[in-house]
């Protein structure tokens, strides 16, 4: 493809083309970075409970009682699920009026 050679003021007139474009471009992204930030500023401040009131310190009180057991969440599952299981053992039994100590020969 051959190339068209331009006089100074087609040069001059495309480079303004180009810069004024590329200003307008700034331009919109510059308006979207402030609407992104808004936004963030919205979202965090609308993470605030009902609870907390805005401090940003601030610890459920069912947190601070986990904290108090030094387990894992695979040992608390694995301690939930015996006693749902217990339960359920408890409830068959209760249904079908099967004492708990005949099951071991009592």
């Amino acid at each position: 493809m051959a190339q068209q050679t331009q006089t100074p003021e087609q040069r001059e007139e495309e480079l303004a083309r180009r810069e004024a474009a590329l200003a307008a471009r700034e331009a919109k992204l510059a308006q979207e970075q402030a609407e992104l930030a808004g936004r963030k500023a919205d979202l965090e401040a609308g993470k605030k409970s009902l609870l907390d009131n805005g401090d940003k310190n601030f610890v459920n009180a069912k947190e601070k009682m986990y904290d108090k057991f030094p387990l894992t969440v695979h040992q608390m599952d694995i301690i939930i699920g015996v006693l749902f299981a217990l339960i359920a053992l408890f409830l068959v039994l209760g249904v079908t009026h099967t004492s708990f100590f005949g099951l071991f020969g009592g």
